[in-house]
């Protein structure tokens, strides 16, 4: 549950009632949601606007999570609860860099708070990523969960044996089970038909999830592991080289008891250790690639492979090979990095999909940009102007802030701590007062020839979808195309 709430509201409320103060955001994902909650509770008299590119809200919640996860999704309907207030404005569909520029939403409101995530994946940046029936986790995430620009990627299951995920945090995960789960249990989900059906008849038997470190260091969570091994159509197994080869010194004082300033991390180590421990061990490469020749008896293999870095991806003979170089693990506990060891193999495969995370992108000149770490360059969420001096007035919340990486409540805590500097800055004046500059939003997209899609539309998106998705027997059947969401204006 996300609590809202803060005593500090009351002096907010006392000090600036009578003075009106208006806020953009960038992004109606959960760092954008979470912000304009959290400003409509503390702070009296004001007004907020939310820009988002997509036509349809809440961002990764609609295109990026599960589609098995509907109780986790349904954090969206609180954090859309601010819509009933009539000073909240949603532009969906509305590309700020591109429909409205940094510079005019600086002059149209007191303070503009970027929130817009990261929207681009990152690279392997080696030869062959670009081949076909290679593909990025944002591709088949967003395929999935019908986002308008990838509901048509043209991908087939037909003859794919064996599929290749570069990379083992959480996402990997999500479309390892996704893609095992049978027609009954996607049906009881919000994916498409036309990915339900591609995905039904799919003949995968093995599905390998690829590793840079260690075991120890790999990056999904228990929850999301052990979830997934209770479902009966996948067997979990463990390439008993990677596992010996991943239980170093350091790795092994990762895992123990370190008292309270390592207590949470190497628990969660230890315990994951553990769990993994108990699945099937591939004792050699023999086996190995007996199993990864065979068909798998009505399962799907998962097996997570350790200390692997890929170097290549060449087509030959219609399979994809994947040369990987091996690795060892370096360094004092919990900085441990991977480095090559003189040794390299060769994974063939019918689909490879890169999952090693996303990256966020600079969408306006006028931003000040860290570019060696991908993201808005800030101070604790103030954006600075230069390396010395902040820009007042503008803001940084979520992985626009941080860079990609934890859950949604390390975002919700992350916009936290941005939320207390701002009002630090109105505490020490530093925010100027404008009145609702709605009006002037709507004549400007007007002008420029902008459809936009606002709360009201997308209430009745909203019902219309559910309504389908009753009939059905499902969550919801989203919309995929923008001209269909459009018709809704």
């Amino acid at each position: 549950m996300i609590k809202f709430g803060s005593n500090y509201a009351s002096k907010i409320q006392h000090l600036y009632s009578n003075k009106p103060f208006s806020f953009a955001i960038i992004g109606s994902g959960p760092a954008g949601l979470y912000t304009a909650k959290h400003l409509f509770n503390d702070i009296e008299n004001i007004n907020i606007h939310v820009f988002e590119q997509d036509l349809c809200p809440t961002g990764l919640i609609r295109y990026g999570m599960a589609p098995d996860h509907q109780r986790i999704k349904r954090v969206a309907e609180e954090l859309l609860t601010i819509k009933q207030n009539e000073h909240c404005h949603y532009f969906g569909g509305v590309s700020i860099g591109k429909d409205i520029t940094i510079n005019e939403l600086d002059q149209l409101y007191s303070a503009v708070f970027y929130a817009y995530g990261a929207q681009i994946d990152k690279p392997l940046n080696i030869q062959g990523e670009q081949l076909q029936n290679v593909y990025s986790a944002r591709q088949i995430v967003n395929w999935y969960n019908s986002h308008p620009d990838y509901c048509d990627l043209d991908i087939d299951f037909k003859n794919k044996n064996n599929i290749a995920i570069i990379g083992n945090g959480n996402v990997a995960l999500d479309i390892a089970r996704i893609f095992g789960l049978d027609q009954d249990e996607l049906q009881k989900t919000d994916i498409n038909e036309i990915s339900i059906d591609k995905l039904k008849n799919n003949q995968i038997n093995n599905i390998v999830i690829i590793g840079r470190r260690g075991l120890v260091q790999s990056q999904f969570s228990l929850k999301e592991l052990r979830e997934m091994t209770k479902l009966s159509q996948f067997r979990f197994l463990l390439y008993k080289p990677d596992l010996l080869w991943s239980l170093n010194e350091e790795s092994q004082t990762e895992c123990k008891d370190l008292g309270v300033n390592y207590g949470n991390v190497t628990r969660g180590n230890r315990r994951k250790l553990e769990f993994m421990k108990s699945f099937e061990i591939i004792e050699d490469e023999a086996t190995m690639n007996s199993i990864l020749k065979q068909g798998s008896n009505g399962r799907i293999n998962v097996i997570l492979r350790f200390l692997l870095t890929p170097l290549k991806i060449e087509l030959k003979e219609n399979k994809l090979n994947l040369k990987l170089q091996h690795n060892q693990l370096a360094g004092k506990p919990f900085n441990q990095v991977a480095m090559p060891l003189d040794q390299q193999s060769i994974l063939e495969c019918d689909m490879i999909i890169k999952s090693v995370g996303y990256q966020s992108h600079n969408i306006d000149n006028d931003i000040p940009w860290n570019s060696e770490q991908n993201i808005v360059d800030n101070s604790d969420g103030c954006i600075k102007k230069d390396p010395t001096k902040l820009k007042t007035g503008s803001y940084a919340c979520g992985w626009i802030k941080t860079g990609p990486k934890g859950v949604i409540d390390s975002t919700f805590a992350s916009s936290q701590e941005t939320i207390v500097n701002f009002k630090n800055h109105m505490d020490a004046d530093l925010i100027r007062n404008v009145h609702d500059p709605y009006e002037q939003v709507v004549n400007l997209l007007r002008q420029r020839s902008i459809n936009y899609i606002d709360f009201k539309v997308w209430d009745r998106i909203n019902e219309f979808e559910i309504e389908q998705g009753q009939k059905a027997k499902k969550p919801r059947i989203k919309l995929m195309r923008n001209r269909d969401l459009l018709q809704f204006l």
